[in-house]
């Protein structure tokens, strides 16, 4: 049995983390024994639990704080390596790709999957000058692994413009086999979140931030006839304040965190995102799971997406939201049910999270025993 350790920062409930438990959920376990390191102790919205009980997989925490982590991280995960036998060690984030980098190749195999652009994400969060450097430290963490991924054709190809290093991707899927369609009722679910059954529903989902740019979406918003349109917006963030006061039209609804995003998704008609920047969307996978079509922002990962089936969403130019009331009224002339078939078909056929995994069992293999 070949050991494949999972090395990340914490189990925190984001996008990244989900694909990872999908990774491991559509492992071949009679080849295959997962195993998961923290670097950090959980945060109160953690996974952990998830990991350990629905999908079994094998457990383990440094526990250390980002402080200690900086004198202590890297020799610690050497010797959990050594010790548990370890053959391949897949890591993901900033902090598991660095230490990582410092691990010689004869310890054992190394896999790495940057999830974001770092050019962009790392810029916006910690400023243009030390989000650059960051970016440009991932990517020479990148650059010692035997083999390392990013989650879209558009984020390879942004990456390869500006640093010159070409990296192979594997594009994020979603868990296809636990969404049934035929448990929800639209009209229910509509009465349960106070909607009118007539309006046109769109829905947003992600954090209330610079880089998901939902002040975009209110502005368009805001010059919508209440009495067919409402937008819910289901996330949280440090725009939370500037969103509400943004908000001029009571057709939106400003939600917050929930639990049952699938319920509000299936209680909708149409997906909404106006991000700057993405690998390829958590959120955007699920809408279209739930059969929504997609008003996209046109940057390349949602082009990427638009260009595999064309019927399933619009684009709009970004941070532009005359570009977006455009694309909203011509999403609305479109036929729905097309609209709708293409979206699911896409993550059925392109984005399902079985051919993901295998893509990275392929991957554990070639290594392992060289290309067949």
């Amino acid at each position: 049995m070949i050991k494949i350790l999972y090395l990340v920062s914490t189990l925190e409930k984001t996008g990244p983390t989900k694909q990872l438990s999908y990774i491991i959920k559509y492992l071949d376990r009679r080849n295959y024994h997962p195993v998961i390191l923290t670097l950090s102790p959980e945060p109160s919205n953690s996974f952990w639990h998830f990991f350990s009980n629905s999908i079994n997989v094998e457990l383990h925490s440094l526990n250390l704080s980002r402080l200690n982590g900086l004198f202590f991280a890297k020799r610690m995960v050497k010797e959990f390596i050594l010790e548990n036998n370890i053959c391949i060690v897949h890591s993901q984030g900033i902090r598991a790709d660095n230490i990582m980098s410092s691990i010689g190749k004869d310890v054992c195999y190394k896999v790495m999957t940057l999830r974001n652009y770092p050019y962009f994400d790392y810029c916006i969060n910690y400023g243009k000058l030390f989000g650059f450097i960051m970016a440009d430290r991932h990517i020479s963490y990148l650059k010692k692994a035997d083999k390392s991924f990013v989650v879209s054709k558009s984020v390879s190809e942004l990456i390869r413009k500006k640093t010159g290093c070409l990296f192979d991707y594997i594009r994020n899927g979603i868990d296809v086999d636990i969404f049934n369609r035929n448990i929800y009722d639209k009209n229910i679910l509509r009465k349960k979140f106070g909607i009118p059954e007539k309006v046109k529903v769109f829905i947003s989902v992600g954090n209330l931030s610079y880089g998901k740019d939902p002040l975009t979406i209110i502005r368009a918003f805001n010059e919508l006839d209440s009495c067919k349109y409402t937008l819910i917006i289901l996330g949280d963030g440090v725009l939370k304040n500037e969103c509400q006061k943004a908000i001029k039209n009571k057709n939106i609804k400003l939600i917050g965190k929930v639990d049952n995003v699938l319920d509000y998704l299936m209680a909708s008609d149409f997906f909404i995102t106006a991000s700057l920047s993405e690998g390829m969307p958590n959120s955007v996978m699920e809408a279209m799971l739930c059969g929504l079509p997609c008003v996209l922002s046109d940057i390349l990962p949602h082009i990427e997406i638009n260009e595999i089936n064309k019927k399933s969403s619009v684009l709009f130019g970004v941070g532009n939201h005359l570009s977006l009331l455009k694309s909203i009224n011509k999403i609305l002339d479109n036929d729905y049910s097309i609209m709708s078939e293409a979206a699911q078909d896409i993550v059925y056929h392109y984005l399902n999270a079985k051919y993901m995994s295998q893509k990275y069992q392929d991957t554990y293999s070639d290594l392992l025993w060289g290309k067949k």
